[in-house]
């Protein structure tokens, strides 16, 4: 079992900060975009008729944005997933974040780790206050979820498992060709008292299995439903999106050796049976999308963007989990003057939070170094507050 990672001293004591290689630093910036870039290219078409019974009307959050700005350390960071810890906590999982020294905002003088989770305080994002844990290593700041070889994790989903919390990362390797790095696979790690601040957790890392299929299981969503625990992934070449399950007891107990993969006609199979991947449950998706059910429509939902040149959040649905899955549909496109020279990805529904019908978040990104380390309006999470309509009137009011 891990000891709980440090988190910083509030006031900002991180010991003697060494300077940042430019071209390390570069490499290491890079790499988050690429990742997209490799993760999220797909030219799947738009459908612009949505359901009759129903459609969204979307408009961005700025009220709902201050609260990830407040913080005199964390100075951004993408992925944003959100998890319901319950008892009005819900917990923020980043990945490549910037940490200053609390002495300034500008980011030329701050680290960059892999990734840090922050808590929030209410369902209620433009109200709620929110505080940010990271690691520390050798008196600097590190990622909150570290690794003890030579790669790195980058954030997937997270879900309670009864009592506990689990959370899912990305296995990101150090690779010759490419990009400089490969997705090796998938891990895990168990939070025995998520109740407790996040300096304090208890985190233990699971034994998980390897798959051939080029799969990274739980870099999507993840959620329980009817005695299962749900784990959405993706195709880092194909695209398509593949879920897999758990047997509830199993999850709680950290017992994730033999997920059950949706294959169709056959089912639900488990791992061990499995002699090639099979067929997407949809095509298109991302690495990071969200897929949650929606009482208000009778109907699961998937979110997620668009792709590499579309900067639209679009959306399909479902009346069963296991499809069929309508075509992609618009739910919100920025404004071409919020988007300008910029990268938007990650886009993700945050179905736990309240102050719209639904809440949703996408990344804001650029390539160019001299505005990413200057420009305060982006790397935070954009926030898209939407109203669903349903035919005859508005489903939820808020």
């Amino acid at each position: 079992m891990e000891a709980p990672s440090p988190v910083r001293d509030r006031a900002g004591h991180f010991g003697k900060r060494l300077p940042l290689n430019v071209h390390i630093f570069l490499r290491i910036l890079l790499s988050g975009i690429f990742a997209y870039i490799l993760f999220a290219c797909s030219n799947g078409a738009i459908s612009s008729q949505g359901d009759e019974s129903f459609a969204f009307s979307a408009r961005r959050w700025h009220e709902a944005e201050q609260s990830f700005r407040g913080d005199d350390h964390w100075l951004g960071g993408d992925g944003a997933y959100s998890v319901d810890l319950k008892s009005g906590r819900v917990l923020w999982i980043f990945g490549d974040s910037f940490i200053g020294k609390g002495e300034s905002r500008q980011r030329k003088d701050a680290s960059l780790v892999r990734n840090t989770v922050a808590v929030q305080r209410g369902y209620d994002p433009a109200e709620a206050p929110v505080t940010f844990y990271w690691g520390t290593k050798d008196g600097l700041p590190d990622a909150f979820f570290p690794s003890s070889r030579s790669n790195w994790y980058w954030p997937g989903s997270g879900a309670m498992v009864m009592s506990r919390l689990l959370v899912f990362l990305m296995d990101i390797e150090p690779s010759s060709g490419g990009f400089g790095f490969a997705a090796k696979g998938w891990a895990a790690v168990m939070i025995e008292n998520p109740g407790e601040e996040p300096g304090l957790w208890k985190k233990s890392r699971l034994r998980t299995p390897e798959n051939s299929f080029g799969v990274v299981i739980g870099s999507a969503c993840c959620f329980v439903l009817d005695g299962y625990l749900y784990a959405f992934g993706a195709h880092a070449l194909d695209h398509g999106a593949y879920p897999v399950r758990w047997n509830l007891t199993d999850a709680a107990q950290g017992n994730l050796m033999n997920p059950q993969w949706w294959t169709g006609e056959a089912g639900w199979v488990g791992q061990d049976k499995l002699t090639r991947r099979p067929r997407a449950l949809f095509p298109d998706a991302q690495m990071e999308y969200t897929v949650h059910y929606e009482s208000a429509l009778g109907r699961f939902v998937e979110v997620q963007t668009d792709s590499f040149t579309g900067h639209c959040l679009v959306y399909r649905w479902s009346k069963n989990l296991t499809g069929p899955w309508s075509e992609k549909r618009k739910l919100y496109c920025p404004p071409a003057t919020e988007t300008k020279d910029l990268l938007v990805y990650a886009g993700k529904a945050h179905h736990s939070l309240k102050g719209a019908d639904l809440v949703c978040t996408y990344a804001l990104n650029t390539l160019d170094m001299e505005r990413l380390m200057g420009d305060d309006s982006v790397y935070y999470p954009v926030f898209i507050k939407a109203g669903m309509r349903k035919a005859g009137g508005v489903a939820d009011g808020r």
